[in-house]
């Protein structure tokens, strides 16, 4: 989390610092760029996190983050744990969601609630909380679960395992052995 907080800072320094610097030295900067880029071939890369990879995750329960754990081994996934009262469910590219809304926060999933209607996000979530009140997204593929219910995590477990063959599955084979 603080290496994700120093990184948005220098980049937003450097983004003033650049546009402050007279156009000569940002012609000598990109030059220094674009001599750096030739040393390096271009290639197909895998980052660490992508969205095709990551599972984003924002709740309080043992059993559960054991069990995602395990299975993000098993699918070649990434995990991204959201803090509680940051806004790190807008910021994270991922392929599906589970999200206690208590983790989250009322006024933070009502807003995020707002955003993905607007833009027709369709991310899978699991919602796994009890909470009846709280609205949900419209255009989303949203499934809620009681997580008492011995049945919910390994449920869980079995669709993101389908969701990430199927998404490999489709993948070029260009592609499938990065």
């Amino acid at each position: 989390m603080e290496s994700r907080r120093k990184f948005l800072k220098s980049a937003v320094s450097a983004l003033g610092v650049g546009m402050m610097l007279p156009s000569a030295k940002l012609v000598s900067a990109a030059n220094l760029i674009e001599a750096k880029e030739e040393d390096h071939p271009i290639g197909p890369t895998r980052s660490g996190i992508t969205w095709r990879r990551n599972i984003f995750c924002q709740f309080d329960h043992v059993g559960l983050k054991v069990a995602i754990e395990k299975c993000a081994i098993e699918t070649d996934c990434t995990i991204f744990y959201g803090d509680n009262g940051d806004p790190d469910i807008h910021a994270c590219p991922a392929f599906v969601m589970i999200v206690d809304r208590r983790a989250v926060g009322f006024d933070l999933w009502k807003e995020y609630i707002e955003f993905s209607d607007r833009n027709e996000d369709d991310i899978p979530c699991f919602i796994v909380d009890n909470i009846r009140h709280l609205p949900l997204p419209k255009k989303k593929y949203v499934y809620q679960l009681d997580l008492n219910n011995e049945t919910s995590i390994p449920t869980i477990i079995k669709t993101i395992t389908e969701m990430k063959t199927e998404m490999d599955r489709r993948l070029p084979s260009l592609f499938k052995n990065i």
